[in-house]
């Protein structure tokens, strides 16, 4: 499991091999502090990748962006 922090959102990064030797990855992202059920997000990525390292580093990427949409949305939304 692999986890950074995005301004105020958690995005955690869990891999799985594949019985094939592949590898897939899902993001999670919440809220740092308290999560709550509306706040929670998960995505699993569809494609394989070759090595663990590389799935991380994507889902982290496409985590990271996501968390940083959420909050760009919460801003907007509550100003």
């Amino acid at each position: 499991m692999h986890r950074r922090i995005v301004g105020q959102y958690s995005v955690e990064v869990r891999t799985l091999r594949t019985s094939m030797g592949a590898w897939k990855a899902a993001y999670i992202v919440e809220p740092a502090l308290h999560a709550g059920p509306h706040d929670f997000v998960m995505i699993t990525l569809l494609e394989d990748f070759d090595a663990e390292r590389k799935a991380v580093d994507a889902a982290m990427e496409k985590g990271s962006r996501h968390a940083e949409w959420l909050a760009d949305a919460r801003s907007a939304y509550s100003g």
